[in-house]
């Protein structure tokens, strides 16, 4: 889909935009100016023209100045939502998955220290640990792709916005330019209007387009990490598993005569 944008790359975008949105109804009232110092000039019929693509143009023009300005007060911080992702997936999850691969017998110095019930004890429930640190492992995973790719959605939606709307800008520019040779106003005015339905298409296709991913990608990934987080799989009733199976009863000295059920190893 893309990269994640870094802090300096994201508030070099948002800079654009906000100079952008300052200079379109600059821009704009430039070109109503300059067809105005001109209509004393032209024909009734054509003024008439004129003036109505004026007013679409100032339609568009103010959807798109509203659309973005929801969000530019709070634009996301995709940087922090990759670093964020990283840290689970990196110094939690890649920590539990270390542990994951210590808790085997081969690495566990259980039998070669313990004998008897208490080796078991001990044995039975490697299976559990490592299950439940696969289980942290798979749900930091989650949470890292989550944050990923919602990083990685909020920098395609600003790119998309930012291109469109330095582009709106430079076209409105020349518009106006054109509008001041009398002549070249009516052309000026029906480009104006093919500029900003242009513009307006493609900034609500953009936010379409994020909502569109929220929608269907982000939201159930991130109610699937939900209902993973409550999921007992890999913490029998809702908690860590023991670390030992019970021998509350047992004894290391003999009982009645009979040996202990458990005993230091001599190997």
């Amino acid at each position: 889909m893309g990269d994640v944008l870094g802090q300096a790359e994201f508030e070099d975008v948002l800079r654009r935009v906000r100079e952008a949105l300052d200079a379109i109804p600059k821009q704009f009232q430039r070109l109503v100016d300059n067809i105005n110092s001109v209509l004393g000039w032209l024909p009734g019929f054509i003024m008439d023209r004129i003036r109505d693509a004026l007013k679409a143009v100032g339609g568009f023009i103010e959807k798109v100045l509203t659309e973005i300005g929801k969000f530019i007060m709070q634009p996301g911080v995709p940087w922090t939502l990759w670093n964020h992702g990283n840290s689970w997936t990196n110094d939690v999850g890649g920590k539990a998955s270390n542990w994951q691969e210590v808790f085997t017998l081969g690495a566990m110095k259980t039998d070669d220290e313990w004998s008897g019930s208490a080796a078991n004890a001990y044995k039975n429930v490697l299976p559990q640990q490592k299950s439940a640190l696969a289980a942290v492992k798979s749900a930091c995973d989650d949470v890292d792709d989550v944050l990923t790719q919602m990083a990685i959605a909020i920098g395609v939606a600003w790119l998309a916005v930012v291109t469109a709307i330095v582009s709106f800008v430079i076209e409105l520019t020349a518009e106006g330019t054109a509008a001041a040779t009398g002549a070249g106003a009516p052309p000026a005015a029906a480009a104006a209007g093919v500029s900003a339905a242009k513009v307006w298409g493609l900034i609500s296709a953009a936010l379409a387009l994020l909502e569109a991913f929220v929608a269907s990608n982000l939201l159930p990934a991130i109610k699937n990490l939900n209902q993973r987080v409550n999921s007992s799989e890999g913490f029998p009733e809702g908690r860590w598993p023991q670390l030992t199976t019970d021998i509350s009863n047992s004894s290391h000295k003999e009982n009645h005569g009979k040996n202990a059920p458990w005993e230091m190893s001599n190997a």
